[in-house]
């Protein structure tokens, strides 16, 4: 067994020299669920194809902020692309139903960035499927804007050079039924609102 003894654990250094090892953290998703599994092989090739060490205090929030422009800016760039940026989306015929795009490109197109950790990267990148997590929001581009047709949905991560974007393309006839599931589901949960809302207030 080799020892380092000189290194200090939570540090720079340590989480560099564990980059691409099975600890005993690792060994305990290898031999957990499947899923367990599959996440930890995930975590693994992005530590080994990734520069530097992930910043353990920085939460997905924060990382997005701190990249989307970046993002933004490159996604047009290299598809060129002119896209628009933009605070909020309401639908026309019901302003209570809404989205914050990440960018608008005319009226069909629109951008959707979402600067994982390495691991959901990887995953998003090699599974090229839109995380459950996201489903929704994504659904909620179509519902808001009736004229969309494609979502780019777009994962950033530049500290992995080898492949620092991936795009998927979405498009409105391949989850048409969703859109029309969550646009009802949408209505129905208004009309409760508002139904709760008479007997405490006049509209």
């Amino acid at each position: 067994m080799k020892t380092f003894d000189k290194i200090i654990q939570q540090t720079d250094e340590w989480f560099q020299k564990r980059k691409g090892k099975i600890t005993g953290t690792v060994l305990k998703d290898i031999m957990g669920t499947p899923y367990k599994r599959s996440e930890a092989i995930y975590e693994m090739i992005g530590d080994i194809l990734a520069e530097g060490v992930e910043d353990q205090s920085e939460n997905a929030m924060a990382r997005g902020n701190r990249l989307e422009g970046e993002a933004r800016a490159m996604f047009g760039f290299y598809q060129s692309k002119s896209v628009k940026e933009t605070g909020i989306a309401e639908k026309d015929d019901n302003r209570q139903i809404a989205s914050s795009p990440d960018g608008l490109i005319g009226e069909n197109e629109a951008l959707e960035i979402k600067c994982m950790g390495r691991k959901n990267h990887v995953k998003f990148w090699l599974t090229n499927k839109v995380p459950d997590e996201y489903e929704w929001q994504v659904i909620q581009y179509f519902i808001v804007n009736p004229k969309l047709e494609k979502l780019y949905f777009v994962g950033y991560h530049p500290e992995i050079t080898i492949h620092p974007m991936h795009i998927l393309e979405v498009k409105r006839d391949s989850i048409q039924t969703k859109i029309l599931t969550a646009e009802k589901a949408q209505l129905a949960f208004l009309t409760e609102v508002k139904s709760i809302l008479s007997t405490i207030i006049e509209f």
